[in-house]
């Protein structure tokens, strides 16, 4: 039976800005930091010459602070409080990062009126998502909350629409079949590893381990990378945030470098993929082992930065074999 849509667009815009007011809300106490940047990132499955078939787009607009080594350590941000007494009370410094973003998506045949009911389901998700991160030597810490909504609420059908229109691509003629609005959540937390020969050392590994709970996602995880470039030491946290789908790490200081490597989850349940939730409901259908092979390279001005990378993920529905690839690029400036 066709599912049509229950929400119009005249109620997406409505949760969208609640949304938006509670991004204003979190990041309202973070006036003072000593330094505060802005990042827009964009993730699609164009720039690798396919459309369709699993996560197709996102675009994630951050803003973070930081304080300086010997200054008044950063707080951590309302959503994070829960968490926040995992990490190390005494770092050399903390960050935090307020993230509103848009992912979406789709089957492997966006031109077909019904879809095929054992591909990957129509579904959108806007979230807003704080993360909060402490860094000590060669180690650091990252604890994250996110809170959004699925379904037509999230505007992703529009938002694909455009964008296909746009560039002059297929529409997708398959969104009245979306996943029904439902509020999702999510809880994470990542760790770090920095090894390398000096501080100074223009090569060094990063090492991952990543834990997330929540009915959007669960997942345990790892992940190895090698990078070469300078100024190193300085940026090796933000490497944590290729765990999550915000796939670019950011050098938030004078520095850049070019980083390979991969990760590999075991999934429990994927709402975006199955439609289903956490717990004994979690799709037959899903891939469980999931692996991802991510390159790139990060460029720091005194107070911009410039990321590429690419991504070839394993396809998270076991119907299929096929890798599913994409490319993102962020753009961050100090404020």
């Amino acid at each position: 039976m066709k599912a049509k849509a229950m929400v119009p667009w005249v109620k997406g815009a409505s949760v969208s800005r609640y949304l938006l007011l509670g991004a204003a809300l979190v990041c309202s106490n973070t006036a003072f930091a000593e330094r505060s940047w802005f990042s827009v990132s964009w993730e699609n499955d164009l720039v690798t010459g396919k459309d369709g078939g699993g996560y197709t787009n996102g675009i994630y607009f951050s803003l973070g602070q930081r304080n300086d080594p010997g200054e008044e350590i950063t707080q951590a941000p309302l959503l994070t409080l829960p968490l926040a007494w995992m990490v190390d009370d005494d770092p050399t410094y903390a960050y935090k990062l307020h993230s509103l973003g848009q992912a979406m998506v789709t089957p492997e045949d966006i031109t077909k009126e019904i879809p095929d009911p054992a591909d990957a389901p129509y579904a959108g998700l806007l979230y807003l998502r704080s993360t909060y991160v402490v860094v000590k030597d060669d180690f650091s810490d990252h604890v994250a909350t996110l809170v959004g909504i699925v379904g037509p609420s999230s505007g992703a059908e529009q938002t694909q629409k455009f964008v296909h229109k746009l560039v002059g691509s297929d529409q997708p003629k398959g969104w009245d079949y979306q996943l029904k609005d439902k509020f999702v959540w999510q809880i994470q937390r990542t760790a770090v590893w920095r090894f390398s020969a000096t501080d100074s050392s223009p090569f060094d590994a990063v090492v991952l381990a990543d834990l997330a709970g929540g009915n959007l996602e669960s997942r345990a995880g790892a992940g190895l990378f090698f990078r070469a470039g300078n100024g190193l030491a300085r940026n090796y946290s933000t490497m944590g945030f290729l765990s999550s789908r915000i796939s670019t790490p950011v050098a938030v200081s004078d520095g850049w470098y070019v980083y390979l490597g991969g990760t590999a989850n075991y999934v429990h349940n994927q709402i975006l993929v199955d439609g289903n939730e956490f717990g004994s409901s979690a799709s037959r259908g899903l891939e469980n082992y999931q692996y991802s092979l991510m390159g790139g390279i990060t460029y720091a001005w005194e107070s911009a930065t410039i990321c590429f990378s690419i991504q070839s993920d394993t396809d998270p529905s076991e119907s299929r074999t096929a890798r599913k690839n994409y490319g993102a690029i962020t753009f961050a400036w100090q404020i």
